[in-house]
């Protein structure tokens, strides 16, 4: 599986339900949020932190509160569109402002579907996802690429099993948000911070 038709396919589909609400909203944080902490790199294989995906498996576009939408999606977040995507490929959701690049969280159900399986693919092997950096991210393996060349994509991939991995992303032209216009990383890397404690919590 090429992982870029993947998320092309979900983001097209997003792209579909964009929403612009009226100008002149009052934004919802106070102030900036934190940067997302990650630490270093873990081996990819075993996991040895698991997380339980029932929640993503049957809600996934409930997997960012309001608060963390406007952290790294849009603020105000009522102009966001959350929708949930389900291919062949994977399953997951793609949030859109209208304004800025999508933002998606998606489970492969094809290969490669774990984070060591993505890191031996010869697309990766060969370049095509270079700069590939593994951090940690609360406590599990993770890699920091880009799937195209120049800084309109940044993605994260997260060992979350020993059988399976999540994709947070931005793709598309222009700011991914008022908060993250310089550092599409820094928002990616948030995004999965948020999402992976929600799946935790509770």
């Amino acid at each position: 599986m090429r992982l870029s038709p993947l998320v092309l396919a979900a983001l097209l589909g997003g792209s579909l339900l964009t929403a612009c609400g009226p100008s002149g909203l009052e934004k919802t944080l106070p102030e900036p949020p934190s940067p997302a902490r990650t630490g270093p790199a873990l081996p990819l294989t075993p996991v040895r932190q698991p997380v339980d995906l029932a929640k993503f498996d049957t809600d996934p576009c409930g997997l960012l509160t309001k608060e963390q939408v406007a952290a790294v999606v849009a603020d105000p977040p009522d102009i966001v569109s959350p929708r949930r995507s389900s291919t062949e490929e994977a399953v997951g959701c793609v949030w859109t402002s209208g304004k800025s690049p999508a933002v998606s969280v998606l489970k492969p159900l094809t290969e490669p579907k774990t984070l060591a399986a993505l890191k031996d693919t010869p697309r990766r092997v060969a370049g095509a996802m270079d700069s590939w950096t593994e951090v940690s991210v609360s406590g599990l393996p993770a890699a920091i690429f880009h799937e195209t060349s120049g800084a309109n994509d940044c993605a994260v991939g997260v060992a979350v099993t020993d059988t399976d991995m999540l994709i947070f992303s931005y793709r598309g032209e222009g700011a991914p948000s008022v908060y993250w216009d310089k550092d599409r990383c820094g928002g990616v890397l948030k995004t999965a911070e948020f999402v992976l404690g929600n799946l935790r919590s509770g």
